[in-house]
């Protein structure tokens, strides 16, 4: 529910965040084209058909349970592609940010028309406890962070998702950023969704092929999310609750592959200042910005391990004590 405030009030989520460049080099980087998702995309189902390969060489032996975590990890990342194009930053092409969205989220069991509007509300109230529909609590304790990297609260919420999505019955806080003039779409992507699993299972039953979904798709996905957990919980957990991006959103510098296929989003900072620069263009922006890494006024990360030593350093402190105290101290003196 929002927060009740009088007229006096000022809320600081209201500001848009300041430009991280002067405008005519960040419009330089905003430019949209379709080339590179493109690339990204083929690159992405290359590794996943690789993967599948790997499952079917391995069946029947120990070998194969690796290749389904392979699996799993190419399918949980396409998270990446579906967040880019529900952005609509992807590609130039419209339709094309629409079909590929669908199709991931599709393949991951996530609407990706109600992930747009949910996105767009962790972008305007980003760590507002209030309407963040995104937020993650610092977790107390070491139960609570490994509740949140196995997904404790991921699973119930993605079938509550669908159940709502199909029933039209949507909760207080889905009502804050889902528009009621869309609802009705976004149940029927729901319905359409859950239709095409039951023919799915159904066909899969019928001609004995059920082992297949269960070994290519349904077990990987599984297996694999506490992959995507650790790196989405490293974007935002232990940061503010503030509406400084500079504050609230950490970077996380990390090897080609994850950056790949996660398509850029370790530089997440970037991506909350300067949410219109396409995937392809964050670490550009990130080499354009002032001064060395280690010297800006908003945190960055070397490597998922060091974002989750912090995080497993400061359980049970609260919200913003990953925060670097220097950061805190630039910011506060600007």
């Amino acid at each position: 529910m929002a927060p009740m405030r009088t007229p006096d009030d000022v809320d600081p989520w209201s500001e848009p965040p300041k430009p991280p460049l002067p405008r005519k080099e960040l419009k330089g980087l905003q430019r949209r084209r379709n080339g590179p998702a493109l690339r990204y995309m083929a690159g992405h189902l290359a590794i996943g058909a690789l993967t599948t390969a790997l499952v079917a060489w391995s069946w029947g032996t120990w070998w194969m349970l690796p290749a389904m975590f392979a699996q799993g990890v190419v399918l949980v990342f396409l998270f990446a592609p579906m967040h880019e194009c529900t952005h609509g930053t992807a590609f130039r092409t419209r339709w094309l940010n629409s079909v590929v969205a669908t199709f991931c989220g599709a393949l991951m069991m996530r609407p990706a028309l109600y992930f747009r509007y949910r996105h767009a509300a962790h972008h305007t109230y980003t760590q507002d406890p209030a309407r963040d529909p995104d937020q993650v609590p610092m977790p107390e304790g070491l139960s609570g962070y490994l509740g949140e990297v196995f997904g404790m609260e991921f699973w119930p919420k993605m079938v509550g998702t669908l159940y709502r999505g199909c029933a039209g019955r949507y909760n207080e806080r889905e009502k804050l950023f889902l528009p009621e003039s869309q609802r009705s779409r976004v149940s029927w992507e729901a319905r359409l969704m859950v239709g095409g699993y039951v023919l799915v299972a159904a066909g899969g039953v019928l001609s004995g092929a059920w082992i297949g979904l269960l070994a290519y798709w349904l077990i990987p996905r599984i297996l694999a999310e506490p992959a995507l957990r650790l790196v989405r919980m490293a974007e935002h957990t232990g940061m503010a609750e503030g509406a400084d991006p500079l504050t609230n959103t950490r970077t996380t510098l990390t090897n080609p592959l994850v950056r790949f296929l996660y398509w850029n989003m370790p530089y997440h900072a970037e991506h909350h200042l300067a949410p219109s620069v396409p995937f392809h263009r964050l670490r550009q922006l990130h080499e354009a910005l002032p001064n060395a890494p280690q010297e800006r006024e908003y945190v960055v990360s070397k490597g998922y391990v060091r974002a989750h030593r912090d995080i497993v350093r400061n359980l049970g402190n609260g919200a913003g004590s990953t925060v670097p105290s220097s950061t805190s101290a630039r910011v506060a003196a600007g």
